[in-house]
């Protein structure tokens, strides 16, 4: 299992953060599949093809943490600079 931690900081309001948050969490389950959910301040992601993914939004930061299993470790470096993008666009 391989791991994908990125933390950015932000100065957005909340309810900006996390009508942007839906839209990455739709976008990951568009062009990927699975499913997500919010609890609290948290998006969670999984599909089970091998992403479990965890988006927390605090007051002035983001936190994402995803874990990858062996069938998605060549999607790697392609998922994190995915991510990177969108929140350095969209969150940060």
């Amino acid at each position: 299992m391989s791991r994908i931690y990125i933390q950015r900081d932000h100065e957005l309001d909340n309810r900006t953060l996390r009508k942007r948050a839906e839209r990455l969490a739709k976008q990951l389950q568009s062009e990927f599949g699975g499913n997500y959910r919010w609890e609290g301040n948290t998006v969670h992601y999984n599909y089970s093809g091998g992403i479990d993914a965890r988006l927390t939004l605090q007051d002035a930061d983001i936190l994402v943490d995803v874990k990858l299993g062996v069938l998605m470790l060549m999607l790697k470096k392609r998922l994190q600079q995915e991510i990177e993008r969108y929140l350095d666009q969209h969150l940060a």
